[in-house]
């Protein structure tokens, strides 16, 4: 793992004041609601924040309140130094904040941690991810998007209306249908993965029907080339523009249960939430995955590849890198970079723990980090529009030199 680097702090400084940002929605629906229930958040950065010895307040936000919630903060922070932990990851479809708090956060000139703006935004749809991946040459799975607004059962059909004849042709088969924009899993099920037509067309009609009332087709829908093999994941902290200073911990593999099927092993949304509205669990006090350390010939590869897509996206504050291993082909695969993603010790919430847990770091020694990256590039953010700034007076007065000159 490599040891982010830092300047040293600047003396006598305010205090630091944390404020935890967690995104909020009303909904009076309880699979929904599970979403902002953050007792298990709240208790682990208490535990941190009391072994980093800072102060800090947890502030719900919401997509109809945020201006007022940071407006709030500008106005508490007389004797402090605001850093917003941010944890707004939206996509603002459904009404969860997501990139608007970013912009926010960027005009008042506060100090946050996780993506900026662009990074948030070409990882929100995985559709633009995946353009910056080719443009990139990241190698990820085959794709192409659904035609948009077209009837389900009109995806496919002869002639010059078969929008999407020969797609198994061209991706190969199985492929799998996904949602643009999503998150948590949610659109995505066993029954995603699809070896025809026919079920092709279900799957994307089944997406169109949306999720409880969200909204799961607005950023459009694609299929990619479902890669059999093994699964990898990788924790980014820090800027790609800056990878001298960005720590990388060591992948981890995401073992699923033998008893799966090999088109059955990855994460729908039943069985990351355990909710089986549509899915069995397996039996009684069985896993459906665990983890392990990523095997050593393939953690160079893996870390390569990782920031590879880490850098074709822009990557800032941190991220998490997905992969898949081709075990037919020997070849590694780029799901997705995911932004502003969910951070924890518990690893059955997210592989962020496992990582953690194999890289024997603490959840408040990644959050340090987290925060200290933030503080690096606030401040180099700020001396940046400092210096464009003394650029541009100089400037006027060399001009106003200069006219004065040719009038004597």
């Amino acid at each position: 793992m490599h040891e982010t680097k830092h300047p040293q702090e600047v003396a006598a400084q305010p205090p630091l004041l944390l404020w935890v940002f967690a995104p909020h929605v009303d909904t009076n629906d309880p699979d929904l609601a599970c979403y902002s229930d953050y007792t298990q958040s709240h208790a682990e950065y208490d535990k941190a924040f009391a072994e980093l010895d800072i102060d800090w307040r947890w502030q719900l936000v919401r997509l109809d309140n945020y201006r007022e919630v940071i407006d709030e903060v500008v106005r508490q922070s007389v004797a402090s130094t605001p850093v917003i932990l941010n944890l707004c990851d939206g996509d603002e479809l459904n009404g969860v904040p997501g990139v608007s708090v970013i912009r926010y956060l960027e005009s008042v000139g506060l100090p946050y941690t996780g993506a900026d703006e662009h990074f948030y935004e070409i990882t929100t749809s995985k559709i633009v991810m995946k353009q910056a991946f080719e443009r990139a040459s990241v190698c990820t799975p085959t794709w192409e998007v659904i035609p948009e607004a077209i009837p389900s059962q009109q995806i496919f059909g002869s002639g010059e209306h078969g929008l999407g004849d020969g797609i198994f042709d061209r991706l190969g088969t199985p492929i799998i249908v996904k949602p643009a924009v999503s998150a948590g899993s949610m659109g995505i099920t066993v029954k995603s993965v699809v070896h025809s037509e026919t079920d092709l067309v279900k799957q994307v009609g089944l997406l169109h029907d949306g999720y409880r009332g969200w909204n799961l087709t607005d950023g459009g829908v694609f299929a990619e080339r479902f890669v059999e093999g093994r699964e990898f994941t990788t924790f980014i902290v820090g800027s790609a523009h800056t990878p001298e200073a960005c720590t990388v911990y060591p992948p981890v593999e995401r073992v699923f249960h033998a008893k799966l099927p090999p088109t059955e092993q990855f994460l729908s949304f039943d069985r990351l939430w355990e909710i089986y509205e549509h899915e069995s669990p397996l039996g009684e006090n069985e896993y459906l995955w665990e983890y392990a350390p990523a095997p050593a010939e393939l953690v160079d590869d893996i870390v390569r590849v990782s920031w590879d897509a880490y850098a074709a996206v822009g990557g800032t504050g941190y991220g998490r890198v997905d992969l898949r291993y081709d075990v037919r082909t020997n070849e590694l695969f780029v799901l997705e970079v995911n932004a502003q993603c969910g951070i924890s010790e518990d690893e059955n919430y997210t592989s962020i723990g496992a990582i953690l847990r194999f890289a024997n770091a603490t959840f408040s020694s990644a959050v340090k980090s987290i925060i200290d990256d933030a503080l690096v590039s606030h401040a180099k953010a700020v001396a940046e529009k400092a210096n464009e700034a003394r650029t541009r007076t100089r400037t006027r007065k060399s001009g106003k030199r200069g006219a004065a000159s040719n009038a004597a």
